[in-house]
């Protein structure tokens, strides 16, 4: 360049189209990226502030797939805990079906309330082929002696004895014919029924009754203290006192039962102690039967109840997400923004059977003591699984709300970084028309001025 010489009006129009093809490149760039800054020399304020945008706009594109894996475990967790909640309700369906079924033990045993105290009290206990019916005899030396007799009406009446053998007898068998009873006489042995089979039942004294008494009920005194302190102490003095009769008492934890294999039997009290078996839920009677005759149905149902809380085990251990499982007491931390400083630990939460307070059919579902606790049982955890799914819904909805709030904000970033950056295609366009115009000009104005040296051909 330095070694030709151009004219001073080449030269200016020169630099003109020199101008015009760089402003041409750089608006060409500008068309072909869209962006109006593409590096720091182009603008280096809105360059860097736009890269901090993006770069802040590409973490938390990162934590919106955090959230999104996040809620993924929240809806696996919810789906696992309606399944579970029709687990727990079928299981309720099974044990209410199983209480419709007439339960042996119940219906020939009498089982106790819990006894958590000592009691005070005389208790009489009573088991016969047929208790509307039963035989005594007076014997030589029993004129002068006590017993009592107890109608199922809960009165009794007290009877002396005037006279010894038939006697005896004869006189016994006036006194309750005016109690209502029937009363045969056959020497010094009297037969007893009721006239409507209810049931009767005769209590000798022991220190002064008559000396024949095997058809007589037998009393149990018991004292806090002693043979009356729990439910283990009263059921062994019952059973030892029965044991003449062929009934039988049981501990069952802080209850007992009573029962007599193949024998009416009933439990009562004088006026005086009445109310505190009562309490105690003792008092009453049974047909003849075998309280502990298996139920096959019952237990049939015990096994569907059983096999059920195995489905809520299996059902709970199969609710995890990517290695989280919030129904196997797993933490689920969801991070919100970049620095860490904003986010959610979800805990997780035990939904077996176990962790629902469901304990399997207890006795095979024998007693129907043991379906109400299974019940009670079911209903808790129905209630708890409700409470679990209000509690994640709840966390949910935070989630769901931080992960739109994040893809607004991303967009929000993405924008503001573009209103930096991005080039107006209009404007650049029409800048490139205004460019190739302008150097279209520049070229004719170069020609023209090269003509003035291309004059001097002309002398030669």
């Amino acid at each position: 360049m330095a070694d030709i010489s151009l004219t001073a009006s080449m030269r200016s129009n020169l630099l003109s189209l020199q101008n015009t093809q760089s402003l041409m490149d750089m608006t060409q760039e500008r068309l072909s990226t869209g962006k109006k800054v593409n590096s720091a020399i182009d603008n280096p304020s809105s360059y860097y502030a736009a890269q901090s945008l993006n770069n802040r706009a590409n973490d938390m594109s990162a934590l919106l797939d955090s959230m999104g894996q996040g809620i993924q475990t929240l809806k696996a967790t919810n789906e696992a805990i309606e399944s579970i909640t029709s687990f727990v309700e079928q299981a309720k369906a099974i044990a209410s079906s199983a209480r419709d079924v007439p339960s042996n033990f119940d219906k020939y045993a009498i089982s106790s309330e819990e006894i958590t105290a000592g009691v005070d009290g005389t208790i009489m206990v009573d088991a016969r082929e047929d208790l509307s019916e039963f035989d005594m005899e007076i014997g030589n030396a029993d004129t002068g002696k006590k017993f009592k007799v107890y109608l199922e009406d809960g009165t009794s009446q007290e009877i002396t004895v005037n006279g010894n053998d038939e006697a005896g007898a004869a006189d016994v068998a006036y006194k309750l014919q005016g109690l209502g009873l029937n009363a045969k006489v056959e020497g010094a042995k009297i037969h007893v029924s009721t006239t409507d089979g209810t049931m009767v039942s005769w209590v000798n004294d022991s220190a002064a009754g008559i000396a024949k008494a095997d058809s007589a009920a037998k009393s149990v005194t018991l004292a806090q203290g002693g043979n009356g302190a729990n439910s283990a102490s009263i059921a062994a003095a019952i059973d030892a006192a029965g044991e003449d009769i062929g009934l039988t008492a049981e501990a069952d934890g802080k209850k007992l039962s009573i029962m007599a294999e193949g024998k009416e039997f009933r439990v009562f009290a004088d006026s005086a102690n009445k109310d505190v078996f009562t309490k105690l839920g003792l008092l009453g009677d049974r047909g003849a039967g075998n309280a502990k005759e298996i139920s096959t149905e019952r237990k049939s149902y015990a096994k569907q109840f059983n096999d059920i809380l195995s489905q809520i085990d299996d059902l709970a251990n199969d609710a995890g997400y990517k290695g989280v499982n919030l129904l196997q007491e797993n933490k689920l931390t969801v991070i919100f923004n970049e620095d860490r400083s904003s986010k959610i630990e979800i805990s997780g939460v035990d939904a077996s059977a176990k962790g629902l307070g469901i304990a399997g059919a207890q006795n095979d579902w024998q007693k129907d003591a043991n379906i109400e606790i299974s019940i009670s049982h079911a209903e808790d955890a129905i209630r708890e699984l409700r409470t679990m799914a209000s509690d994640f819904g709840n966390h949910y909805s935070i989630v769901q709300t931080r992960e739109d709030f994040t893809d607004n904000l991303i967009n929000v970033l993405t924008e503001g970084a573009d209103k930096l950056t991005l080039a107006d295609m209009n404007e650049e366009s029409a800048n490139m028309l205004a460019l190739q115009t302008r150097q279209q000009l520049a070229i004719n104005s170069l020609s023209l001025a090269s003509q003035a040296s291309q004059a001097v051909l002309k002398l030669f």
